[in-house]
């Protein structure tokens, strides 16, 4: 009996160890990409694990990129299409995510398309449409428009993040850290083992009763998923280029602000109220403003300007409103780098942080610190809570005097 039952054991540690083991093995392979085309040293090759054969169409330029080097397609001829290693990958869960910065200004352009002709059934495309500054995706079903996807492109940017999702039978697209609706596709939906994966070379160019051009402008980080990447995934993956990295901010009279900024590939660049500026020459300036101000910086990319701001709110310290506790009224914490915490904006006023205290709507306490620095990050317990309200308390201590303050704060994910 004994006998029989260590047996047992051993059986079942065995079970235990093998599902730890494939659970891993799942949990690693998720985390690469199947296809992995980074243009890094200006190389045309899929580095994921399906390593699948690039062709590139005419003659495409390598030019700067977010992290390195990108292709440049020239709205002529240039394109590139992979072999059929990736046409099962559609059929299942997948994330097909790029970076694109668009130069077309007119007709209709497939950035990337999985289809064989111009109206094919059973494939896709991500189309932009230059003239309302909006991003599609539409894949075809039999004879008819199955799904169509659509979010609006913000043209101040130069570079944009773009995914399309398939988990289940339902779709979604992101872009620059918005989301779509999911849409169902249905069951029975699939699309051909014919279709040519693509970037820039849309069969619809050659048909002379066609609205459609070529895409003109890089591609940069195109990488496929063979499983769904998730709106929190997308939003920590996203790299923030021709952006400044500061948040605004209060300030005292007298102090500046040392500028971070993300990658860029612009040609040239210009800051507003350059007389505030340590040098203005620099992307990354110390600011030292004498009133409280709204700072630009223009970014030209193949003569396509971009832009980005920060506000920057001046206080003196000889006026200061101990009173006057400022903390943001909504959080977004979904791990995109952007407004993830809620703390005290304005913490200059205070000389000692008694205790900052969140309580939900049944007066649980859910975060507390004595750290001024400190903010709250949106979990309990190290679990992430509901979207909602939440009361804050503040008690501190300015010019030697104990202030109280309270109010709502709105968690939004």
């Amino acid at each position: 009996m004994n006998k029989i039952f260590h047996e047992l054991v051993i059986m079942f540690f065995r079970i235990i160890n093998l599902l730890l083991l494939s659970f891993l093995y799942i949990s690693l392979n998720a985390q690469t990409p199947i296809v992995d085309v980074d243009f890094d040293d200006c190389n045309i090759v899929d580095n994921g694990s399906l390593a699948a054969k690039l062709i590139l169409i005419d003659d495409a330029k390598c030019e700067c990129g977010l992290e390195g080097e990108s292709f440049e397609f020239d709205g002529v001829k240039d394109g590139i299409n992979f072999d059929d290693k990736v046409n099962f990958l559609f059929n299942s869960d997948f994330t097909l995510e790029f970076y694109f910065s668009v130069f077309n200004k007119f007709d209709i352009v497939d950035l990337v398309s999985f289809k064989n002709e111009c109206s094919g059934d059973s494939s896709f495309s991500i189309q932009y449409f230059p003239s309302i500054n909006e991003v599609r995706f539409l894949a075809r079903g039999s004879e008819f428009v199955n799904i169509e996807l659509r979010l609006p492109l913000d043209d101040s940017q130069c570079w944009h993040h773009f995914a399309v999702v398939r988990n289940g039978f339902k779709y979604f697209i992101y872009l620059d850290g918005k989301v779509s609706e999911n849409k169902n596709s249905g069951d029975k939906y699939v699309f051909s083992n014919r279709n040519i994966l693509s970037i820039s070379n849309n069969s619809c160019v050659y048909d002379i009763n066609s609205s459609f051009q070529r895409f003109k402008g890089r591609i940069d980080q195109f990488k496929v998923f063979n499983y769904a990447l998730n709106e929190l995934e997308l939003r920590k993956r996203r790299i923030l280029s021709d952006k400044i990295l500061n948040q605004d901010t209060t300030i005292f009279l007298g102090d500046g602000i040392d500028i971070e900024m993300g990658p860029t590939c612009a040609d040239n660049f210009n800051w507003s109220d350059k007389q505030d500026l340590s040098d203005p020459n620099i992307l990354n300036p110390t600011i030292t403003p004498e009133k409280s101000t709204k700072y630009y910086i223009y970014f030209l990319m193949k003569g396509k300007t971009c832009k980005d701001s920060i506000f920057i709110h001046i206080l003196d310290k000889d006026k200061l409103d101990c009173e006057k506790l400022l903390l943001p009224n909504s959080f977004t914490p979904n791990g995109d780098g952007l407004n993830d915490i809620i703390k005290i904006s304005n913490n200059f006023i205070v000389d000692k942080l008694k205790s900052f205290e969140v309580y939900n709507r049944w007066g649980t306490r859910v975060f507390r610190t004595i750290d001024k620095n400190e903010g709250w990050d949106g979990n309990y317990k190290n679990e992430k809570i509901n979207p909602g309200k939440y009361v804050y308390k503040v008690k501190y201590i300015c010019k030697d005097k104990e202030y109280l303050g309270q109010g709502i704060i709105n968690l939004l994910r």
